[in-house]
């Protein structure tokens, strides 16, 4: 039988395409493809999680330039305190820095960070009575703040004498520490040194004070001027015949140092060899064999 003939008068159906290797090819990509779009999928919803909503990030922005604004408030906070010397209440403070508009939530926080800051002393408000007529401030409201210097208390000439006279030791006080809390300090600096009463340490350059120490008047006295011009009138030799004088008195000049150990004899006289202690002879055994060795060098 011809195979191109069909058998039972049917014709064979054709071979399914499905089971063509270009179908097969075609399966696994698309296979591929759907792992790698699963993939991607999950990447990209990742990405999104880490990725801030524009609320969230609006209100990060918002959070950190709330924190920034606090920090500039305070630190003018802290020059105002400072250059008024005087306790202020929070709402002078507001006042001054013209936040009294500001949320109160963001009034709290920077009466918060005021009285934690190491340059402001916060001063409670004392206990009274409950007013009926008018309502009670929040107890964050209430109290004074006021600058704290380096030497708390030393704002006057009297002052800055009990504070040299308490100290423990004989170190010096920085000018700095004083105007830190007294900026116009220099005039009563100049008239505590006049009276002798404290002494002090100037710049060269500008010849102003920049170390203070404590002073007594009674061990100053006055030396007569005339004394003053005898003194200064009386030259001093050169440094070139200052050896000489000193030699015609019979002294000995300190840059002429130390004699020679070289020039000098040796007053010890030679000195003598030690003798040789002959050590133990621990090889008896072999002792033959050395003294035979040394007859033949010998």
């Amino acid at each position: 039988m011809s195979p191109s003939k069909p058998v039972n008068g049917l014709k064979r159906a054709a071979p399914s395409s499905a089971l063509s290797p270009s179908n097969v090819v075609a399966k696994k990509t698309d296979g591929m493809a759907s792992k790698r779009q699963k993939r991607d999928g999950n990447a990209a919803g990742k990405d999104h999680a880490l990725t801030p909503t524009p609320a969230a990030a609006a209100a990060a922005a918002a959070l950190q330039d709330t924190g920034s604004h606090m920090m500039t408030q305070l630190a003018y906070a802290v020059d105002f305190l400072k250059a008024k010397g005087t306790s202020k209440t929070l709402q002078e403070i507001l006042n001054h820095l013209s936040q009294q508009h500001m949320s109160e939530t963001q009034q709290r926080f920077l009466a918060q960070v005021m009285q934690r800051n190491s340059r402001i002393q916060f001063i409670p408000a004392p206990k009274s009575k409950a007013d009926s007529a008018q309502p009670p401030l929040p107890v964050w409201r209430t109290g004074t703040y006021q600058f704290k210097a380096k030497l708390p208390g030393v704002n006057n000439k009297v002052k800055l004498l009990e504070f040299l006279q308490h100290k423990q030791d004989a170190s010096c006080t920085p000018i700095k520490d004083i105007k830190d809390g007294w900026p116009d300090c220099d005039a009563a600096i100049n008239e505590l040194e006049k009276e002798h009463k404290i002494m002090t340490v100037r710049t060269k350059k500008d010849n102003h004070p920049k170390n203070v120490w404590l002073d007594n008047p009674e061990l100053h006295h006055e030396v007569d001027v005339e004394f003053q011009s005898m003194w200064f009138q009386e030259k001093l030799p050169s440094a070139e015949d200052m050896p000489k004088m000193l030699k015609a008195l019979g002294q000995k000049a300190t840059s002429d140092g130390p004699k020679k150990l070289g020039n000098l004899k040796n007053p010890l006289g030679k000195r003598k060899k030690a003798a040789r202690v002959q050590k133990k002879f621990e090889n008896e055994h072999m002792r033959n064999i050395f003294e035979q060795h040394k007859r033949k060098d010998a």
